[in-house]
């Protein structure tokens, strides 16, 4: 029975990893799915979306994907604030908006000159918790470098997050993003915040595409 006691005292004492506190969000971008994790302190930030992963190390400079089975590549690659010149977009507020995903949004709209864009309900105080998910977001729509004629069509997620978090934007009947789910105490598991180990060197060019799958 003492020999037990030691035994089980001892196998308590192993380092077994821990859940890391961490902020979930489950949103849909355009028709797309997405489940972000963020991690503060470290600055990394997970996408998740079918079999596709990408881990973005915002304090290394770094970029992951992965899809299916395929190896891993890797990418250095910054977001570059204020690198391209936005369009003439104003935002003003006209009042609180309804609950969205358990957390109080304010109601703004977004204008080209007098033309309505978008309407967007917007958490300002979530902004602190959810600012590395914004860059690595940003750091896509840079790499993408998508340039449209329209003003309204794509429009940075930096300009609808200006005043905070957008719950929800896009048309009243047609949202371009609907946040579904916040958890600021999320237990992630180690493999969601833990950068792969070995990774194909490739430039930030070839991930384009892929991380334009998931529709920002």
């Amino acid at each position: 029975m003492r020999f037990a006691v030691v035994a089980l005292v001892c196998l308590l004492q192993l380092p077994f990893p821990a859940a890391r506190a961490a902020v979930l969000i489950e949103m849909v971008v355009g028709t797309e799915a997405l489940r972000v994790v963020i991690d503060r302190p470290q600055q990394r930030v997970l996408f998740a979306a079918g079999d596709r992963r990408t881990w973005f190390d915002l304090s290394g400079g770094l970029v992951y994907h992965r899809e299916g089975d395929a190896p891993v590549r890797r990418a250095h690659a910054r977001y570059r604030p204020g690198h391209d010149e936005p369009p003439p977009y104003r935002i003003e507020r006209f009042g609180p908006g309804p609950i969205v995903a358990g957390q109080a949004s304010t109601y703004h709209v977004l204008f080209v000159a007098d033309r309505i864009c978008a309407e967007m309900m917007l958490s300002k105080w979530m902004l602190p918790f959810v600012d590395p998910a914004i860059r690595a977001i940003a750091l896509i729509q840079q790499l993408r470098g998508v340039r449209q004629d329209d003003p309204c069509a794509n429009v940075p997620l930096t300009t609808y997050a200006a005043p905070g978090w957008p719950l929800l934007a896009g048309k009243a009947d047609r949202p371009t993003l609907a946040t579904k789910t916040i958890a600021f105490d999320y237990p992630s598991n180690p493999e969601e915040l833990t950068l792969p180990e070995t990774a194909v060197e490739v430039p930030a060019e070839a991930l384009r595409s892929a991380l334009g799958s998931y529709g920002w």
